[in-house]
């Protein structure tokens, strides 16, 4: 399935992250597993923006923030990592991902996924493309597979 949302405001995010917090509730309903999404796009535009939306309609209280120095940051059942910063997929090895991969009721958002994730051999159950149009305006592209 693939769902389209143009010319969205970064402030209007929240559209996007309903959406997608109502497609991880029903994976997380069926699978017994960890429920793995992929956010891509260039910098800057709105990725963690994006998981902070998410973490608000997941009632998440702490502040997120952009685990690009620290990698991996954690709040309750969602983990958002930011591989941006490695070199080649062994640097993922760090994370130490496989013991929640397997978790029911996890939710893994991983920014610049293409940068490790062949270490671990992960695929998408959602993945969201973000493209830039203006400072103020981005489409968004979900693909659930």
């Amino acid at each position: 399935m693939k769902k389209e949302f143009t010319n969205i405001k970064l402030e209007d995010l929240n559209k996007v992250a309903t959406e997608v917090e109502n497609l991880i509730s029903v994976f997380l309903k069926k699978e017994n597993r960890a429920c793995v999404v992929f956010l891509n796009g260039d910098l800057g535009v709105g990725k963690t923006t994006f998981v902070k939306s998410l973490g608000e309609k997941l009632g998440i209280k702490e502040v997120v923030i952009s685990p690009t120095f620290i990698l991996r940051k954690d709040y309750g059942n969602l983990i958002h990592i930011d591989g941006y910063r490695f070199d080649n997929p062994g640097e993922g090895a760090v994370l130490e991902l496989e013991r929640e991969l397997e978790e029911k009721n996890k939710i893994i958002i991983i920014e610049w996924p293409e940068k490790f994730v062949s270490h671990y051999g992960l695929n998408p159950d959602i993945s969201i493309d973000f493209k830039y149009i203006n400072e103020d305006e981005r489409n968004i592209f979900l693909n659930i597979l």
